[in-house]
């Protein structure tokens, strides 16, 4: 089954606010994680297409050219990720958020692998509270629900959440679970282990 990816993107100025640093290193390191997690799906063997719906017009030519990029006036995350959905007619559609810096093209393909075995689909957030995926196999019943409490929000509008009890697949979505939000999410990323653009900016400091 092939794929397609949309990953929203807010512009770096906004981003990782949370994040107790100045606002240019913030910048820096929500790109390090968008390049890490854009490099693992272009990697995946059931990725046929990646759109990044995004605001950020300094993203123009930065990224690899076999991915889109749909620039819209950010109007919510939701409504964001939904014109991005707009453009997928027939293939199973995966919404990724871009701070996944631990992300790997083998987390994505068991994610991947997970999710062909039902309609819609999920991935929680590393604290069971939010979502860092969210899957269906028809692009036309994908409502997103991202923001505060999504995981429940997904999971009360019938979306099954991705497990597993295979220790090797569940170190995999132990990487697609975890996004970086604070200070303390970043250590855990770290201890897990981080893509070439996140260590090497983390190496630099």
């Amino acid at each position: 089954m092939q794929w397609s990816a949309i990953v929203p993107v807010k512009a770096s100025t906004s981003a990782k606010s949370r994040l107790e640093t100045n606002a240019a290193w913030r910048t820096e390191l929500s790109r390090a994680f968008l390049s890490d997690a854009l490099h693992a799906l272009v990697g995946s063997s059931q990725i046929q297409r990646i759109i990044v719906v995004t605001d950020d017009t300094g993203l123009q030519g930065q990224l690899d050219p076999s991915i889109e990029l749909n620039f819209v006036a950010s109007a919510g995350l939701n409504e964001d990720i939904t014109s991005g959905i707009d453009l997928v007619s027939h293939t199973p559609v995966a919404v990724i958020t871009g701070d996944l810096p631990c992300l790997t093209s083998a987390a994505i393909d068991s994610v991947l692998q997970l999710a062909g075995e039902h309609q819609r689909s999920f991935v929680s957030d590393a604290q069971g509270l939010g979502t860092t995926m969210l899957l269906s196999q028809d692009p036309k019943n994908c409502q997103p629900m991202f923001g505060f409490r999504s995981h429940a929000k997904h999971a009360q509008a019938g979306y099954h959440e991705l497990t597993s009890d295979d220790l090797d697949i569940n170190a995999l979505l132990i990487r697609a679970r975890r996004d970086v939000d604070t200070a303390i999410d970043l250590w855990d990323a770290r201890r897990i282990g981080v893509g070439a653009s996140t260590s090497a900016l983390l190496d630099d400091l």
